[in-house]
């Protein structure tokens, strides 16, 4: 903020020091005209000027009134809501017309005013913000230079006849005419050195923004390196927790149904010999231990589902996981579902439910996308297709996550591939099982 301040007074003082200029030199042409005719020089004026295409009132009044469009221009950029304007806007080309207006109405004496719109538009002109801009700002700045030399009036009236102001003045007597050159030297020397020290002072501004975004992301890139660390640490405790869980699991419903089956195997074993009877018995016992066995399996695995899954079926359980994600997160899912009625074990729908869940939290946190297609097709086998439009890869590395995936595909019996196409591209084939289509009056699950 205190830099965009410094920027606008220093705007602002340069219009002020180019008018007092450009009202001075005005002022001159009228006074010394003046005194030369009080007393009767202006015959010998007229033999040392080389062309009067203007009258001093005329150079006086037009100066004022191309710099005031100067004036207004500059303000109105200033205190626009549009803070950076396109270098070659109709702004910028207008106040770049009556500039050479004002150049032209002053006979060339003074081009100081150059850099006075050099630096409006510099400060005020997008592309200069922008690396990718560099030829536009290059050129700009080789025509502003180049205009600066072909605007000295030395140079000029080698091929355009000009009244110099030079001239008028060596009409004052050398006392007055020593104050007059102090005055004009001092004007002409001040526009210099503010414009130098204001483009110094911007350009030390910038390298300094341009390293404190460095350091930035510098920061960010640690940040996020850390915060991929804990997540992957995250990953392992949840991990092994999931294992502890697992194995408890086993361990109080298969492992009690199977020490049950032993034992009662064993009495079978010895009963069938001696006691026909109760060894039948004893194997009814078993069959029962065995049924209560398979619906602790069944109500354990029930528990180990995802949550979607446990009251849908495998599209509905997407379209949930999708919204539910696009609520979290800036990812726009797009889902196209073309298995039509398939019947999937519960295998299978936990499979393909975390591979898709896998794919979508890749997408965010490895590639940063915002768009991803899911689609799934059936023909000669059973595909899955998914696209975003993420930042891909050159390396693939698969981690533990893309891991996970092949593995999972594996026990399907199918396969999945991995491409860098405009974003991170997965295909992955199932094969179809015979029968697998589902018939709702055969629901066998």
């Amino acid at each position: 903020m205190k830099q965009v301040k410094g920027v606008q007074y220093s705007i602002i003082l340069l219009l002020l020091i180019n008018f007092l200029t450009i009202i001075y030199n005005g002022a001159l042409y009228i006074q010394i005209t003046n005194y030369v005719i009080s007393k009767g020089q202006m015959i010998l004026l007229l033999g040392e000027l080389n062309n009067i295409s203007k009258s001093p009132d005329q150079i006086f009044w037009y100066s004022i009134i191309f710099f005031v469009g100067i004036i207004f221009i500059s303000t109105y950029k200033m205190y626009s809501t549009e803070k950076k304007w396109p270098i070659f806007s109709k702004w910028n080309l207008f106040e770049i017309v009556l500039m050479i207006g004002v150049i032209w109405s002053q006979n060339l004496s003074y081009n100081g005013i150059i850099l006075l719109v050099f630096a409006d538009i510099f400060y005020s002109s997008r592309e200069f913000q922008d690396s990718d801009s560099k030829r536009s700002w290059i050129i700009f700045i080789f025509l502003s230079f180049l205009m600066l030399l072909l605007t000295d009036y030395e140079i000029l009236s080698l091929f355009i006849k000009v009244p110099s102001l030079s001239t008028y003045i060596q009409f004052y007597p050398s006392s007055i005419r020593g104050v007059v050159l102090f005055l004009e030297n001092a004007l002409t020397s001040l526009n210099v050195i503010i414009f130098i020290i204001s483009l110094l002072s911007y350009i030390l501004y910038v390298i300094k923004e341009h390293h404190n975004i460095e350091e930035e992301l510098k920061m960010l890139s640690r940040v996020n390196t850390e915060l991929n660390h804990y997540i992957s640490l995250s990953e392992k405790i949840a991990e092994d927790r999931e294992r502890k869980r697992i194995a408890r699991e086993i361990h109080d419903t298969l492992g009690h149904a199977l020490t049950g089956i032993s034992a009662g195997i064993d009495a079978v074993s010895v009963l069938i010999d001696v006691h026909p009877i109760r060894a039948k018995e004893q194997l009814k016992n078993v069959s029962n231990a065995v049924r209560e066995g398979i619906k602790d399996v069944r109500g354990s695995l029930h528990r180990l589902r995802p949550g979607a899954l446990q009251n849908n079926g495998l599209k509905d359980a997407l379209i949930l996981m999708i919204s539910e994600y696009e609520s979290l997160s800036k990812l726009s899912v797009d889902l196209k579902y073309e298995w039509g009625n398939i019947d999937l074990d519960v295998i299978q729908e936990d499979t393909i439910f975390r591979i898709i869940q896998e794919s979508m939290t890749n997408s965010v946190r490895h590639g940063h996308a915002s768009k991803m297609s899911i689609r799934f097709m059936s023909e000669d086998n059973n595909i899955i297709v998914l696209h975003d439009n993420g930042i891909g890869f050159d390396d693939l590395q698969i981690g533990y996550g893309l891991k996970q995936m092949r593995e999972r595909v594996s026990i399907l019996g199918g396969s999945i591939h991995f491409e860098n196409r405009e974003g991170f591209y997965t295909k992955i084939v199932f094969p179809k099982i015979g029968g697998e289509v589902y018939d709702k009056g055969n629901d066998c699950r």
